[in-house]
């Protein structure tokens, strides 16, 4: 299938379902009970709602889905709702770089910069990217809400917002146990107990879980399955407790925890350089546009010796998937969260009052990372002590500075050799957050209404050495500095290609303040049973962040260099829906958000000081229209939403090398403006009794206004505007995915057969914005995403008192190995990323008393 006809191919499907649910009457005519669809409770505009009521594009995954689905964490809903993708991280496993409606949060795990996609655990803001991959355990749904939620959800919610609600615990007392196996060594269990009413109306949940597998790429140098790339374990502890207060309030009160421990999917060299000049670009006839300069990695791999002789064919950068791999600084990587919430609730009568208090902790230690696909290998070192090395004595009487008697000796003297890789790191990160949260809400007639107000802290501190090898051609050297004796050296000269090492660090702490008050009321026209209804929202957010950053680089500065900055934003919501019938509604949504400025860690200072300067704001005004709809006797749900976005300063999130060699690491830049423009669709036909059949949809267009950046690095150097050649970053301009789902009865009691097959597609993602810093970043666009998944169970079947599920499950059944990410290391000369998960499959045994 060629990328150009899978949409058209979506389309059909789509189409296809909605075809057949027309035909279902016939063959519901059979049915003997009512087999419709059933109402979606969500809870996005800050009360109780059915999904079709609220006039904003959500879609809700409810539990059953998420369990038949293998749901194991955020990253696991990428293509479930239209329009959302998400990938894996670089050097934490709780890593997510999330993308909805073609805004991305940065793949960037820093703590001075913010998300754009706000993600929500029962009601608390994650506020790092690198936590957002969630441990997925006793989840009633997860909604997802897909444009700007500034008002009710705050900043940083420029895309959109995840928001995962958990269950209540029980009123009767429940045991229920789950547990599986499959391939790669994976097995898992989890267990949970409802307590039911104790102690004058107290309820409890305790639920822990356990999983495992081994890697899914065999790392020859590393004997242990367990510790091959993609190897996991995961264990994790949630405890819930609900005391209600009378028939009008309640306490309650949430702890979770999870530890993950393992190795980061495996990073594949695909391109290296050989060092060929980049011109300076002209785009739309601006001249002079410096482009990075790439380092001669090619020719100096081919001259190196692997330690390792297996590993020399496996050293050969390729797209191809390899199944095996050379990795000499893989070790593991530890991710454990913490968090804490306190929630309390109260009906006065005429208002409601909420608070919800929360604490979270996040501690990420990656031992060491990869990230240059290649075993370790020896060759040439570069030091200034070290240049002549080698060179004829005749030659080096040119050189005055070198003593005579010294010639013959450094003439004898072999070019330093050393031992290891191009790039490998570590990583510590800490962080904690505090927030707190108190809305006030009413309802009448004619009026709902939600008033609150919300703080937020929190504080990050991340220690990332780095150990970094640039080739550099020594040849240039001579042929720049010594004149006409330049040519004579380049010939003599013994090691043309030498690695210069640079033991670099980055190491700082940030911490931010956020306070916003809020409101949003909906007007009814003519009462609740009218047509027509008004909503209109309006925050005012203010944020106060810091960094102190005590080195960036190899050496630390004589004074730590610091940035203070202060942002704020208003923010508005203003709706209409038209009920048309009890069944039919359309609305129309216009709605601004905010993603707060910040410090990006690895950038330089102020010239001549210690001085951190910070990148500015983002801004986001969006225009959608929307119909909801549920025909043919509630047999057929079909949401339709049209969008066009104007974005405003936009960050842009740019490689760079700090010093030629340094410390790799991106900058923040604001660049200038863009247009998002798309449609979606969602719907669900039940065909009768035993078929049904969902799908989604989604198609957003990038339009780049104005992508400005500077000339070259040089302070002082003109800005040009490059939107012309500018990309789309981690964002699939397609996304599809259909389903049809089998439950047949097989006798009186409920016991049922239950089947799904599902296609998910992603249209190809670039990772970068353009080619000038990252000149491969062409080639390292993804390869579309066209993954075909199933289950099959028996549900309800009678043991003892209770019931158990048999489920059979394959994700990517056809073992597609498709390229998901990619790293441009720029100046350094070579790229590379990783691979979506080949072919999984297993078995799950799940009762429940």
């Amino acid at each position: 299938m060629q990328v150009s006809q899978s949409p058209r191919f979506a389309v059909r499907l789509l189409l296809g379902a909605s075809l057949l649910a027309v035909a279902s009457p016939v063959f519901a005519q059979e049915a003997e009970e009512d087999t419709g669809l059933g109402e979606i409770v969500v809870t996005a505009q800050k009360r109780e709602q059915n999904l079709q009521d609220v006039p904003i594009a959500i879609s809700a995954i409810g539990s059953e889905k998420l369990e038949r689905l293998n749901v194991r964490d955020t990253r696991d809903l990428s293509g479930l709702a239209p329009n959302v993708t998400i990938v894996q991280g670089t050097t934490s496993n709780s890593a997510a770089v999330i993308s909805i409606r073609g805004i991305t949060s940065p793949a960037s795990e820093s703590f001075g910069l913010d998300q754009a996609n706000a993600l929500y655990v029962d009601g608390i803001y994650i506020g790092r990217s690198g936590a957002s991959a969630l441990d997925v355990m006793d989840i009633e749904r997860v909604e997802v809400l897909r444009g700007p939620q500034g008002t009710l959800f705050g900043r940083n919610s420029t895309g959109g917002a995840i928001a995962f609600i958990s269950r209540d615990p029980s009123d009767e007392l429940k045991v229920s146990a789950r547990g599986g196996f499959g391939n790669y060594g994976a097995w898992n269990g989890r267990v949970s107990l409802d307590t039911g009413e104790v102690l004058g109306g107290l309820k409890a949940t305790l639920s822990y879980s356990h999983s495992r597998r081994n890697g899914t790429v065999d790392n020859i140098l590393q004997p242990d399955n367990s510790k091959d790339p993609g190897a996991r374990r995961t264990d994790a502890l949630r405890a819930a407790l609900k005391l209600d207060l009378g028939e009008t309030g309640s306490i309650r009160y949430i702890f979770d925890w999870s530890k993950t421990t393992g190795r980061n999917v495996a990073f594949q060299l695909t391109n290296v350089a050989d060092g060929t000049a980049r011109p300076p670009l002209v785009v739309n006839g601006q001249p002079g546009i410096t482009q990075t300069q790439q380092a001669p990695v090619q020719q100096y791999l081919a001259g190196a010796t692997f330690l390792d002789a297996r590993c020399a064919a496996l050293a050969a950068p390729t797209r191809v998937y390899r199944d095996t791999i050379c990795l000499d600084q893989d070790k593991d990587a530890i991710d454990e969260i913490q968090g804490h919430n306190l929630q309390l609730q109260n009906d006065f009568g005429g208002f409601q009052v909420k608070m919800t208090a929360g604490y979270r902790k996040w501690d990420s230690t990656s031992l060491s990372s990869d990230l240059d696909g290649l075993g370790t290998f020896r060759g040439s070192l570069f030091s200034n002590a070290t240049l002549f090395n080698g060179m004829p004595a005749a030659l080096l009487a040119f050189i005055p500075t070198i003593p005579s008697a010294a010639r013959p000796f450094i003439a004898a003297s072999p070019v330093p050799t050393t031992t290891q890789g191009l790039f490998d790191t570590n990583n510590v990160r800490n962080h904690q957050q505090f927030s707190q949260e108190i809305e006030v809400s009413g309802d009448s007639e004619v009026l709902d209404w939600v008033v609150g107000g919300f703080y937020f802290w929190e504080k990050g501190s991340e220690n990332n050495p780095q150990n970094s090898g640039f080739v550099l051609d020594t040849n240039q050297i001579f042929l720049a500095n010594f004149g006409g004796l330049g040519p004579s050296f380049v010939a003599a000269n013994p090691a043309r290609y030498r690695l210069v090492v640079t033991n670099g660090l980055l190491r700082y702490t940030t911490s931010s303040e956020s306070t916003a008050l809020y409101g949003q009321a909906t007007y009814y026209v003519g009462g609740r049973d009218g047509q027509l209804s008004l909503t209109g929202g309006l925050r005012y957010t203010w944020d106060n962040k810091f960094i102190i950053r005590q080195q960036s680089g190899a050496t630390a500065p004589a004074t730590p260099d610091q940035g203070r900055a202060s942002f704020g934003r208003l923010t508005w919501n203003a709706m209409a829906r038209y009920e048309f019938t009890d069944e039919v509604s359309m609305y129309l949504r216009a709605a601004s958000g905010y993603r707060s400025g910040g410090f990006n860690a690895p950038d330089t200072t102020q010239a001549g000081t210690s001085t951190l300067l910070p990148f500015e704001s983002e801004t986001i005004v969006s225009y959608e229209a929307g119909i909801k709809a549920e025909l043919l006797d509630r047999r057929l749900r079909v949401n339709l939403a049209g969008y066009h976005n104007k974005f405003k300063n936009l960050a842009a999130n740019i490689p760079v090398v700090t010093s030629t060699p340094g410390v790799f690491g991106s900058r923040i830049v604001n660049v200038g403006k863009v247009d998002y423009t798309g449609f979606e669709v969602e719907a669900r036909a039940v065909i009768n009794d035993y078929l049904s059949i969902d799908g989604t949809f989604g198609y957003v267009d990038v339009n780049y206004k104005e992508f400005k950046v500077p000339t070259s690095g040089a302070v002082g150097a003109p800005i040009v505007d490059i939107a012309s050649i500018a990309r789309e970053g981690y964002t699939s301009r397609y996304t599809g995915n259909i389903a049809a789902n089998l439950r047949v009865p097989l006798s009186d009691n409920g016991m049922t057969f239950n089947a799904r097959v599902g296609y998910t597609y992603e249209s190809p993602k670039y990772s970068f914005s353009n080619t000038i810093s990252t000149p491969f970043n062409e080639q390292l666009k993804s390869d579309p995403k066209k993954q075909i998944d199933a289950q099959v169970s028996i549900d309800g079947i009678q043991i003892g008192g209770g019931e158990a599920q048999l489920l059979v499950w394959g994700k990517n059944l056809t073992n597609r190995h498709e390229f998901a990410r990619g790293i441009d290391f720029g100046a350094l000369g070579y790229a590379g990323g990783y691979f979506a998960d080949p072919r999984t499959y297993g078995v799950t045994l799940g009762v429940k008393f």
